[in-house]
């Protein structure tokens, strides 16, 4: 087996709302989105009960992958064919000769033996969480603007908290092959088996977090902003708490760090002799 990896590619999406325009938008909403519509009605809640408590702009990071698998190979099987009736003792079939055999109450069959020419393709398009490696449909994101971050141990960009991978590419790699890579039965000759990593990209999508606390019911709320499609999420988190102390994988080196042992593939039934073929990038580490 052959895998081909792509170039690795790590991105920044460009914000389409400004922080200030969002929390104008919250500030706006925040009666509803902390106190909810029914208790905004019975608490008879006012904007100015509720305060802001902090601001959180941040950047979170998520993982694309797309991968197309393809298997050229040889079946052997046997074809059982029903015949014209009981009279039919022999049949010429591409010029040899097969008699029929009686198989239970059907009438009598040919056998023939056969090696069928098969092309398995497929293709899975995921996306994961890129701090707990779990799947999460970030398609909606898949054409905004975007900007390349060029080193991964520079990126911080000003004001922005940026939360790091603690989940690497070998990880959703190993998950996303597990799709594309199914064992065929009766194998008599495998021809081509390639599977081909056409899309490998770690994203760092924005985030705006708005505490807030209702004071009169000691409530805590905070109410997510995601700058690129507008969305406002009331039940919403801060993670400059959650991210302290841990340490980021933040070189590329480290978080691409695809081998044959990395992937560790293996299809039940049998061991895979792989073959890496990585892309050759100048990353300007």
């Amino acid at each position: 087996m052959e895998i081909h990896i792509c170039d690795e590619n790590c991105y920044h999406l460009i914000p389409q709302v400004s922080l200030e325009v969002a929390h104008d938008r919250v500030e706006q909403k925040k009666t509803q989105l902390v106190a909810g519509t029914v208790g905004a009605l019975f608490a008879r809640s006012k904007p100015e009960d509720i305060q802001l408590l902090s601001i959180e702009n941040r950047v979170e990071p998520y993982w694309r992958v797309s991968i197309s698998g393809l298997t050229v190979y040889d079946r052997s099987t046997t074809y059982s064919v029903l015949v014209g009736g009981p009279e039919v003792k022999q049949v010429t079939v591409l010029g040899q000769d097969v008699t029929p055999k009686i198989v239970g109450k059907e009438g009598p069959r040919l056998s023939l033996n056969a090696v069928e020419h098969c092309r398995l393709e497929a293709k899975v398009n995921q996306t994961f969480n890129a701090m707990s490696g779990e799947r999460n449909d970030m398609s909606r994101y898949q054409s905004c603007p975007k900007t390349v971050v060029m080193d991964l141990g520079q990126f911080a960009p000003e004001g922005v908290l940026v939360v790091h991978p603690q989940v690497g590419a070998a990880a959703v790699l190993r998950q996303v092959m597990g799709e594309v890579i199914k064992p065929v039965q009766n194998v008599h000759t495998i021809l081509e088996e390639t599977v081909t990593v056409e899309a490998l990209e770690l994203n760092y999508r924005p985030v705006y977090a708005f505490e807030f606390m209702w004071a009169a019911k000691a409530k805590q709320v905070v109410v997510e902003f995601d700058p690129l499609t507008g969305d406002i999420n009331s039940g919403g988190r801060k993670l400059s708490d959650q991210v302290k102390g841990i340490k980021g994988l933040v070189t590329r080196d480290l978080l691409f760090d695809v081998t044959a042992d990395a992937l560790d593939l293996v299809v039940p039934g049998s061991a895979i002799a792989v073959k890496l073929v990585k892309a050759v990038v100048d990353h300007r580490k």
